[in-house]
Parts: structure tokens; C-alpha cells; sequence
């Protein structure tokens, strides 16, 4: 059994069946491409399996990584069993390892605030790089969701049409600061950037659509940090102002509202210190 050929249609179908998102399709991609190396022309088995997760535990791989590639493995496996009939591809007994939830980091509303007032607006790229955090801190977007978005997905009525995981579509309003930066890189800066994907929002210095790499790169420049780091930060400061929890489930696009609920205990946490340092019999 040829398992890169197959990997290949497995690919193929992710992606223009299942119509997974770019990232999903990459990153199972990769997992799966690993595992094969791994096994250098051994069978696909449970044992095998358990053997590659010993592994990754033995190269000091996270529970949440390792808890990704499991579930890459046993979706291609699955795929291998019901869509192309091989057999011995039972995974059932492959169990996810226990994963601590741990609180995300979050930045105080003044650190960030200063921050991105203070971003320089003197040339294009700038221009680009504020319009993009000021629109990650806006709505809370993954960094997958705002390489993807058009130049037709922003609303003049302050919003933007966002396509998430399993291709769901959401409309997320925006504030003020990130229509302003948005406008001005559209009308300022866009032009003179882009070169190849007349259709994608934000382009990076060679002309064609944004990547989640260099979105970082912007972010660990200008900010000092990463997206998810911002979105934590946007799901946190709506919270501890008051907003439902189901209205932050909504604009993150998070399809089980427990996902949304670790963000209450970082404004619990935020709440017993501010208890804390205020209350005089504390």
C-alpha cells in the first residue's frame, strides 16, 4: 500500500469534499505526511500508533499537539477504511492524552490600548500592519480567518463577513479605530501593494494575499506577541465589560459554548485580584 498516493486523494478530499479550510488541509497534511515518515514502509496498526505517540511523548511534543496529530491520524485512517476500503484500520482503542486546560495569555486593556495608539502610520506597510491589529483586536479573529478575508467581505455599516471553521460564514461588527485603519490602507496604501489577488483584503510586500506567517511576524514586530494572544485578550476585556457569554461565543464562531467558557475563569482570576488589592480586609 502506497500511503503518499494516498495521502495524496486523502488531500484531494478534505479539501474540495469536505471543503476544509486551507489551514485544516495543511496542517493535517503535515501530521499525516510525518506519521508515514515515521513508519518508513510500516503497516498502518494500532500498535504502530501507539508506538509513534510514545514517540512524540519521548521528544517532549505537547499533549495538545500530539492530541492534534492523533486526531489527523485516525481522521485518515477512517478515510482509508470507509472511502477506500483497506482494512485493519481500526482505531478505536487510540485515546487522546489528558490535556490540562491551561488560561490563555491575556494583555491588560491600557497595555494594548497604549500599544496600538502608538503604532506609527508613516508608509504603507504600517499602515497595513495597524489596519491588521486594530481589526484582530476589533473582532477576535483567528489569523486563518483574517488571511482570507476579501476586500468585498468589509461592510460600510461597520462590519465584516468572516468565513470560519467548516466554511461557516458569521457577520462580526468593528469598531471605529479598526474601520479607520481599514479604510485608509484600502484607499491609501492597498493600491500600491498589491500585485497578484486583486480580491484579498491585506497583501504582503510581494503583491499577492497575506499568510499566517507573516501575520505573526507583524504581530511579534509591532505588538510583541502573537494573534491568539490578541483574540484571548479581545475574549477576556468583552467579558470582564459585561458582555454574554453567548454573544463572545458567537464573535469568536465557537461552535460549543464550554470553548468560550475558559475565558470567564481568566476574568475570575482578573476579578479575585482586583478584589484582592481593593478590598481593605483583603
Amino acid at each position: 500500500m502506497n500511503l503518499e498516493t494516498y495521502l495524496d486523494k486523502y488531500i484531494s478530499y478534505i479539501s474540495d469534499v469536505k471543503e476544509y479550510s486551507k489551514h485544516t488541509v495543511n496542517s493535517y497534511g503535515s501530521d499525516i505526511k510525518a506519521f508515514i515518515n515515521y513508519l518508513e514502509n510500516k503497516a498502518i496498526t494500532e500498535s504502530n500508533i501507539k508506538k509513534y505517540i510514545q514517540y512524540l511523548s519521548e521528544n517532549n511534543y505537547s499533549s495538545s499537539t500530539i492530541n492534534r496529530k492523533i486526531s489527523s491520524i485516525k481522521s485518515f485512517t477512517g478515510w482509508l477504511y470507509v472511502i477506500q476500503n483497506v482494512k485493519n484500520m481500526e482505531t478505536k482503542n487510540i485515546k487522546s492524552l489528558k490535556n490540562s486546560k491551561q488560561l490563555p495569555d491575556v494583555m491588560s486593556v491600557t497595555y494594548l490600548n497604549k500599544i496600538i495608539d502608538e503604532l506609527p502610520e508613516t508608509n504603507d506597510v504600517e499602515i497595513r500592519d495597524k489596519a491588521i491589529i486594530e481589526l484582530l483586536y476589533s473582532s477576535g479573529l483567528r489569523v486563518s480567518e483574517l488571511v482570507n478575508l476579501d476586500l468585498s467581505d468589509i461592510s460600510s455599516v461597520y462590519s465584516i463577513k468572516v468565513t470560519g471553521k467548516g466554511s461557516k460564514q458569521r457577520i462580526i461588527p468593528i469598531n471605529d479605530h479598526a474601520m479607520r485603519t481599514i479604510t485608509q490602507w484600502i484607499n491609501k496604501s492597498r493600491d500600491n501593494l498589491i500585485k497578484f489577488d486583486q480580491k484579498a483584503l491585506f497583501v504582503g510586500l510581494r503583491g499577492s494575499r497575506i499568510n499566517d506567517r507573516q501575520v505573526r511576524r507583524i504581530l511579534l514586530k509591532r505588538v510583541g506577541t502573537y494573534p491568539h494572544a490578541i483574540r484571548h485578550s479581545f475574549a477576556t476585556h468583552m467579558l470582564e465589560s459585561g458582555a454574554d457569554l453567548r454573544i463572545v461565543q458567537e464573535l469568536l464562531g465557537h461552535k460549543d459554548a464550554s470553548t468560550t467558557q475558559i475565558y470567564t475563569h481568566v476574568s475570575t482570576k482578573e476579578l479575585k485580584k482586583k478584589y484582592t488589592s481593593s478590598h481593605p480586609r483583603a
